[in-house]
């Protein structure tokens, strides 16, 4: 009888020996982390992410066509950037020589990939130094292709602007086919608040271009819906269709500053099957 006594406490120390370190093995297993999903990019035109080095001698390099007027107007930045390990640094002054009647930088998509409808996404960036006054400038546009024979001085149908120290939107439409004038059938500016400074602002546009009641603008401020018109006319009345083009551009200086710096980063253009989570800022 103490020979199988023995023989089950001896079972049940082995035992519960066993159990401990089966429990503390299990406590130090860690889950492995799922992968990181990949961003779709099957439906991107163009991409400018800033991290192409041979953008530095050489702005052409990239997705887009560089407008600039000197070397300054375009450097790449590596203490401020949105994503990876440089941004683009975007530089006026009032200075610089002229380019088609104003002061510019500006990054351009090919008018020939520009589409019926597109997703835009990108980043800006204000330093503490920005300052805008009465007479404002334009940080991004959507640039209209004026048919043969029509008047080429409109301001553009689409355009992110600046102003009064202020973020605004300017949306035109004409339905004539041949404008023989800069004015427009309509107009609407629509104000997002003021410049942010000393951080990155998220921007998701989706247009549908249409000068009639077809056209869709959708518009997002990091994250959240701040313009949404559907169904309303947007654009001109022309054969080609607007081309995205961001940077600055300042048609004439006030007495509120004589540079502008601003920065660009993660900049995305789809087609009409693009979505916002495809062209949206950061890493996916």
């Amino acid at each position: 009888m103490k020979y199988i006594l023995y023989i089950l406490l001896f079972s049940t120390s082995a035992f519960s020996g066993n159990y401990h370190y089966a429990v503390e093995e299990k406590q130090f297993q860690t889950t492995p982390e799922p992968p990181l999903e990949e961003r779709n990019t099957k439906n991107l035109i163009l991409v400018e992410t800033f991290e192409n080095p041979d953008l530095k001698d050489d702005p052409q390099a990239g997705d887009f066509y560089l407008e600039h007027a000197t070397d300054h107007s375009f450097q790449l930045e590596e203490s401020i950037k949105r994503e990876g390990t440089t941004a683009g640094r975007f530089e006026i002054n009032k200075s610089d020589p002229k380019i088609w009647g104003g002061h510019r930088t500006e990054m351009s998509q090919a008018q020939s990939t520009a589409c019926e409808e597109g997703w835009y996404g990108f980043s800006q960036y204000f330093p503490d130094s920005y300052t805008s006054g009465s007479t404002g400038e334009v940080i991004g546009q959507w640039h209209d292709q004026a048919d043969e024979g029509e008047h080429v001085d409109r301001s553009p149908s689409n355009t992110l602007l600046t102003g009064d120290g202020r973020i605004k939107w300017m949306a035109r439409w004409d339905a004539d086919k041949i404008m023989d004038s800069g004015y427009s059938d309509g107009l609407e500016y629509l104000d997002l608040g003021p410049i942010p400074k000393n951080e990155w602002i998220d921007w998701v546009v989706h247009i549908k271009y249409s000068h009639t009641n077809t056209g869709i603008l959708e518009v997002w401020m990091n994250g959240e819906k701040v313009i949404d018109r559907q169904n309303m006319p947007n654009s001109y009345n022309d054969d080609a269709y607007p081309y995205f083009k961001f940077g600055v551009y300042k048609w004439n200086w006030g007495s509120a500053s004589s540079q502008k710096v601003i920065y660009y980063d993660e900049v995305r253009v789809g087609n009409e099957n693009s979505s916002y989570d495809e062209v949206k800022p950061g890493a996916y």
